[in-house]
């Protein structure tokens, strides 16, 4: 099973400019087509969209297309996101809802669970997030309520039950909160485990702070099953620069997979 979490920076690309010249609007077919290649490339069985800003119609077509299928979690603001799935999705949850008396309310961006049912039958959880890009403040608030999330799914990684994988746009590299609870509710990241350490995720010309940022947890019950994690730095993804007129890259972001022995 091959796992992916990627932000696509509201399919705008980098420079959006360069790619607006060859792809039209937000949701042209040019555009529909350009990112459901995209992800045809990255192969996998699930992928997590954070800032998936299109208009629902766009990633129903780009489902439709790879033949797979599609959750979406609202947003309280601008940043819906997607779980893109090869396996049938039985239920979803949205962690975060629009306040009238908050302009920022915890998980603005978005959090929410997306239930598959797998072909030996069993469940498993994808927890979507994208937490808060500046304010570490906020991000804390999200941290614990995604613990308590997490707690109403009845999710204990160390329990042995339904595997579960935790993923997304933490913004905030492994010292942060959300990524303590995760580690002390029985969560290992897969990147970290493989390699020993996190390379980043936003990493390419025209981003000027190179960080890990993006990050795929998965539960203690598929720690065994973990074969490979890494970061997509192929062409497309990134480039080293300098920029060439007529050029950009996908996202700001890079993706981040994890594979399954399952």
């Amino acid at each position: 099973m091959r796992i992916c979490t990627y932000n696509v920076l509201g399919f705008e690309c980098l420079p959006a400019s360069e790619a607006a010249q060859k792809l039209g609007g937000s949701s042209s077919p040019e555009r529909t087509e350009y990112f459901a290649g995209v992800f045809q490339e990255l192969d996998s069985d699930v992928l997590a969209i954070q800032e998936g800003g299109a208009p629902a119609k766009m990633m129903q077509e780009i489902a439709g297309r790879l033949d797979m299928y599609l959750a979406t979690i609202p947003s309280p603001r601008y940043w819906p996101g997607h779980v893109l799935s090869r396996y049938p999705i039985v239920e979803s949850r949205t962690f975060s809802h629009f306040d009238p008396r908050k302009d920022t309310p915890p998980l603005s961006r978005c959090g929410g669970a997306v239930r598959l049912r797998l072909p030996s039958n069993q469940d498993m959880w994808i927890v979507n997030l994208h937490l808060h890009p500046s304010d570490v403040s906020i991000r804390v608030q999200e941290a614990a309520l995604v613990e308590r999330s997490l707690d109403a799914l009845g999710i204990d990684a160390d329990a042995g039950d339904m595997p579960v994988v935790v993923l997304g746009d933490f913004n905030s590299t492994f010292e942060e909160d959300l990524h303590q609870r995760l580690v002390r509710k029985g969560f290992v990241n897969a990147v970290r485990a493989v390699q020993g350490e996190l390379p980043p995720t936003m990493d390419t010309f025209g981003v000027s702070v190179k960080k890990a940022i993006d990050h795929v947890y998965v539960s203690s019950s598929l720690e065994g099953a973990l074969r490979n994690a890494f970061v997509v730095r192929s062409s497309g993804f990134r480039s080293d620069g300098p920029h060439k007129q007529g050029e950009w890259v996908h996202s700001d972001h890079l993706p981040v997979v994890a594979e399954l022995a399952l």
